[in-house]
């Protein structure tokens, strides 16, 4: 009997690692064709106990959001969806406020400010990158 249980815990986290290893291709396959389209500034909530929350904003030069997009779902087989609510904004311009105003869910609005905070991030590490080159 405990043969079983053991089989199944080892099918079980099988299927775990290939489902998961299938949605990290399937998200990288989508970033690549988004990112032909310009910059990607990337946002993320977790979600414990709620439904995980992903977006991906296509940015221009002067960080101007051209495209949204969301994944938002407990399993791997939740795919992106248009998320056009901040196009045209810079992705400066968000904030919590805001968030609150269009009435996005929790999880949407902290994913909306991770992906502003991890693209000034990345501005900043870029510029310490120069500044350490020149």
């Amino acid at each position: 009997m405990l043969g079983y249980f053991v089989a199944l815990a080892v099918v079980v986290w099988i299927a775990q690692t290939v489902l998961g290893f299938w949605q990290f291709k399937k998200f990288n396959r989508h970033l690549k064709d988004l990112r032909k389209l310009g910059r990607v500034a990337i946002g993320r909530a977790r979600g414990y106990f709620s439904a995980g929350v992903l977006i991906l904003f296509v940015i221009d030069d002067e960080c101007r959001i051209l495209k949204g997009e969301i994944m938002e779902g407990r399993t791997v087989f939740a795919g992106f969806k248009p998320f056009d609510k901040f196009n045209g904004l810079t992705l400066f311009e968000l904030s919590d406020d805001l968030c609150k105003s269009m009435k996005l869910s929790l999880q949407q609005g902290i994913a909306v400010m991770s992906a502003q905070k991890e693209y000034e991030s990345y501005k900043f590490m870029k510029t310490q990158e120069n500044l350490a080159v020149s």
